[in-house]
Order: C-alpha cells, then sequence, then structure tokens
C-alpha cells in the first residue's frame, strides 16, 4: 500500500517526519540509490510527543545500521557518494572530525567527482578537483580560491581513503596517484616568531588582567591549543592536583584522549574565574552553552599585539614557528600541539606522552615569552 505522504507535515530530523499530533513517523531515505521507506504507528502506545520523537529518530538510526550491514557489499560501478557514505559509516565515529569531513566532502565532492562511478575515476578527474578549489572555494573568504590545507584536507584525508577503502576491500585493484603539488605544501611559516610570541603573551596578560576568563581562553590559544579544544574543554577535563588537563576523543582530531601538562600561567588564571567549576570551562555568559568565536576581545589582542591576521588558529603558526627558531625538537613540538602524523610525532605519538612533550614545550615556550 502506497504511504501518504502529504500527512506527515513536520520535519524531525533527515530522513524522518512526522504528522500532525506526531503519533505517526516516516522513514525515508536513500542508501545505495535505493529509497527505503517505512512508517511507523504510535498512535496505541502510552507515550508523550517526546517518548514518540525519541523512540522514531531511534528507529530511524537502527534501519540505517541494519541497512548498512546487509549492504556491505558495492562493486566497481558504485558511486564515490554513496561509496563515500559507506565508508564514513563503517571507519569513523560520530566526532566533531568525523562530521568536519563529511561536511568537507559535501562541499567539494558532492556535485562533481562524487557522481562518477569509482572504476571510472582516472588521474585528471582529481587534478580538475584540485584546479576549481584552487580557483574558488565555498565561502566569502575562499572566493578567490581554497586553503592549500583545505585542499590537502580534500585529496588526502578524504579521497584517497575512500578510494583505498575499495582498494582494501577487493573492489579496485588500483587507485590514481593523488598528489598535492610542491607549492601546495608549504606550510605558513612566521618570521620573528619569538616576538610576536611573547608579545602575544604581554598583550593578553595586559589586557586581560583583572579577567582570567580571557586570559585563560587565549593562553590556551597561545600554549597550542585548537578553539575547538578550547570551546569544549570541561572543568571535569581539569586535575589541578596532577596539574594536568585532558582533550577528550571526541573534541580531538585522533579520536583518543589526549592528556597534557598544565601551564602555570593557564592554571593561575582558571583559578581566578568565577564560576560554579561545573560543565563547560568557557560557556557563554549570556546563553551558558558552548562560546563562539570571541571576535570582539580577539580584536583587542590583535591590535595591542600589533599583529594583524591574528586568529585563533594563527596562535599555532606563531607558535610552531617560535619553537623552531627556538631549537624544539620536532617530536616534541608535534605531540604537544596533538597532531596526528605518527611519522612525524614519532616515539612520543606512539606512546601518547602528550604529557611529556607539552612539559618539555611548556619549558621552552615559558623562555621564549620572558627572554623575547
Amino acid at each position: 500500500m502506497a504511504v501518504d505522504r502529504k500527512q506527515f507535515i513536520h520535519v524531525i530530523d533527515t530522513g524522518l517526519k512526522a504528522n500532525a499530533d506526531y503519533t505517526k513517523f516516516y522513514i525515508n531515505y536513500k542508501l545505495n540509490d535505493a529509497v527505503k521507506q517505512k512508517v511507523l504507528n504510535y498512535s496505541n502506545m502510552d507515550w508523550d510527543k517526546r517518548t514518540r520523537i525519541a523512540k522514531a529518530k531511534a528507529t530511524l538510526i537502527e534501519e540505517k545500521n541494519k541497512q548498512v550491514e546487509t549492504s556491505l557489499d558495492f562493486t566497481e560501478n558504485t558511486s564515490l557518494n554513496n561509496l563515500a557514505e559507506l565508508y564514513f559509516e563503517n571507519m569513523y565515529r560520530d566526532t566533531p572530525w568525523a562530521n568536519e569531513l563529511k561536511g568537507v566532502y559535501k562541499l567539494y565532492c558532492l556535485e562533481g567527482i562524487g557522481k562518477k562511478k569509482i572504476k571510472d575515476i582516472r588521474k585528471i578527474h582529481i587534478d580538475a578537483l584540485r584546479r576549481s578549489m584552487e580557483t574558488k572555494g565555498h565561502s566569502k573568504q575562499t572566493e578567490n580560491g581554497c586553503s592549500p590545507r583545505t585542499i590537502k584536507k580534500v585529496l588526502h584525508q578524504i579521497i584517497r581513503p575512500i578510494l583505498e577503502y575499495a582498494m582494501d576491500n577487493k573492489v579496485l585493484s588500483s587507485i590514481p596517484d593523488i598528489k598535492v603539488p610542491a607549492q601546495t605544501r608549504q606550510k605558513k611559516t612566521v618570521s620573528n616568531a619569538g616576538v610576536k610570541l611573547a608579545a602575544l603573551y604581554r598583550a593578553i596578560s595586559e589586557l586581560y588582567s583583572d579577567d582570567g576568563f580571557y586570559r585563560a581562553l587565549f593562553l590556551f590559544a597561545l600554549y597550542g591549543r585548537r578553539w575547538n579544544e578550547i570551546r569544549t574543554l570541561k572543568w571535569s577535563d581539569i586535575d589541578f592536583l596532577s596539574g594536568t588537563y585532558t582533550i577528550r576523543a571526541e573534541n580531538n582530531k585522533i579520536n583518543d584522549d589526549q592528556t597534557y601538562e598544565l601551564a602555570a600561567p593557564i592554571r593561575v588564571a582558571l583559578q581566578e574565574i568565577k564560576d560554579t567549576k561545573r560543565g563547560l570551562v568557557f560557556k557563554s555568559p549570556v546563553t551558558g552553552k558552548k562560546l563562539y568565536s570571541p571576535k570582539k576581545q580577539l580584536a583587542h589582542v590583535r591590535e595591542k599585539a600589533k599583529i594583524p591576521q591574528l586568529t585563533m588558529h594563527y596562535f599555532r603558526h606563531i607558535l610552531v614557528s617560535a619553537m623552531g627558531e627556538a631549537g624544539t625538537a620536532t617530536t616534541v613540538l608535534s605531540a604537544s600541539l596533538g597532531h596526528t602524523n605518527l611519522h612525524t610525532v614519532n616515539n612520543f605519538y606512539l606512546s601518547a606522552n602528550h604529557t611529556k612533550a607539552s612539559s618539555v614545550a611548556n619549558t621552552a615556550i615559558e623562555k621564549i615569552t620572558h627572554e623575547s
């Protein structure tokens, strides 16, 4: 019997709608070019609206997982889009990093190369994707071309692993040679980085001498933490007794807990924050939820330190260059920053010794910021 889809007027989630009184739900999604649909009838259940919605969402997830388990087989005629869906479903947990990769794939691959059968993808198609990204992106900031970092992410962290997944499953015998031209691999270096790092430290200390909240926030950035790691940090992640803090697996790029030494200046700033010391450390003073980019406060730091190109991520560029100037070992620096490259991090990363590495790095930062 055909489903009367017009009665399902409330959109609950992707692939899930409800009728007027939320007693019936319509599941509809696509997997491997096949449409899957199902109607859930909870009209005889003694559940409130919230429970019915929760049950419907759970059923949708179960249905998708069941379909994936029975649709693991794919062929060389499978499109890259469908293979990508299987790849992300089977190889990644539902983490911010995984969701970021999925979002990037949707932006740059879904409507172009993603529609091709995997057997038909050649180097010329990879090169065309790269050239298009070099010319124009999908935002105002990238209207003149994507950054080398984004291009590398698409080619090396998304396209290549997906195609290698097909090889591992004996569907493809080979894949195109996917390379990023030398000019796109150049890392952003900062001249006089030690001087800039010291200027940043002074600016943060002076601007927020009486504000532990923003002093701690920007010091975390100065000591190498990514913005997402800062904004998701909880008080329960900080161990003042042992002098460490942990970036949880779901909030970093390697899906594994990373524990770092808590630098003394950050510890002092954190202890000055007037807070219940529960939940998020840097929650919005307005909503009490995750804080968005502190644009106004960052602008003050940018002006005070006289670093016009400063962003939350540019802190890391300055730190990397400054510590490179100071002769800090690459393995120590990489592990202290939470990098994912096993070859670069070497023994520090292989033993998950972010704590030891960050201790060495913190000593170097202390020396740079107080001598420059």
